[in-house]
């Protein structure tokens, strides 16, 4: 009997080890970690409410000029990683995106992005780098 309940106690523990089922989370790719990290920073804007994101467009209202409840779509088109010499640490990234406030695309305008400063004062725009912080694993976008 103590055999068979030593058993039930170590398959128990075994299983709980191993996790709540399903293959364990893939490592994102590094141009993955970029969108998210720019996903991220539209979200803590600190104006975005109701933020919604599927795969790479997120929704989400902030305000826009005189309009309190302008709503949002923001697409990642592309990001891409530039290594630093020796190829094994990122050093920039960028990323190009589709913004459109109402329905309508915000298309650029040479230097102006036409967007609320709160993402500019961010270094968020539809194209814009990012370095990335060593010393923090983590990608910058002042």
């Amino acid at each position: 009997m103590r055999n068979r309940w030593l058993i039930v106690v170590l398959s128990t523990l075994a299983i709980a080890g191993c996790g709540t089922g399903g293959a364990p989370d893939r490592q994102a790719t590094p141009e993955q970690q970029l969108k998210a990290s720019f996903v991220k920073e539209i979200a803590d804007s600190g104006i975005v409410r109701d933020f919604k994101q599927n795969g790479d467009e997120v929704l989400f209202t902030a305000k826009r000029a005189d309009q309190e409840d302008a709503k949002w779509r923001v697409h990642v088109d592309a990001a891409s990683i530039e290594q630093k010499p020796g190829g094994t640490t990122p050093y920039k990234g960028l990323v190009k995106s589709s913004w459109y406030v109402n329905g309508e695309q915000i298309v650029p305008r040479g230097a102006q992005a036409d967007l609320p400063l709160a993402f500019l004062d961010r270094g968020i725009a539809q194209e814009c780098w990012a370095f990335w912080d060593e010393s923090k694993h983590q990608w910058s976008w002042k």
